[in-house]
């Protein structure tokens, strides 16, 4: 149970990012993207979803339909959570049904592009000079 701390961590993270002030909030964004937010909501999310991908697989026997499907659900729900605090609770801001796409869409390619991170990562750590430290096979 101890590895799911970098989940809840990232969780604490995001929550603490999507519950800022509207006012404190910058007004014009330094990058001029359009719809830039939901980029930021895709990568928080796609980042909780490898996170909680990898520990699900590294501590539990469950299938990866299952895995998959435990991540969605988590992510699609954790996110609707913070858009109905954004709407009801929070100073200045707002719930808005795209941001939650954005985070559904980020954990939905978490599940798909894991693998490939995973056996990039593992042919990167049976590398030289990286072989030589086995504490980082532990850590990422």
């Amino acid at each position: 149970m101890h590895l799911f701390i970098r989940t809840i961590i990232w969780a604490i993270v995001i929550f603490v990012l999507c519950s800022i002030p509207g006012d404190d909030l910058p007004q014009a964004s330094m990058i001029q993207i359009p719809h830039f937010d939901k980029m930021v909501h895709f990568g928080l999310f796609f980042i909780m979803g490898i996170f909680l991908i990898s520990e699900l697989r590294y501590q539990t026997k469950l299938s990866r339909m299952s895995i998959a499907l435990i991540v969605f659900a988590a992510i699609a729900i954790y996110g609707g959570v913070i858009e109905l605090l954004q709407e009801k609770y929070f100073i200045n801001r707002s719930g808005d049904f795209w941001d939650l796409c954005a985070d559904a869409a980020g954990g939905a390619t978490s599940v798909f592009v894991f693998p490939f991170l995973k056996k990039q990562k593992d042919l990167l750590l049976n590398r030289k000079p990286f072989n030589k430290y086995s504490f980082l096979k532990k850590i990422l």
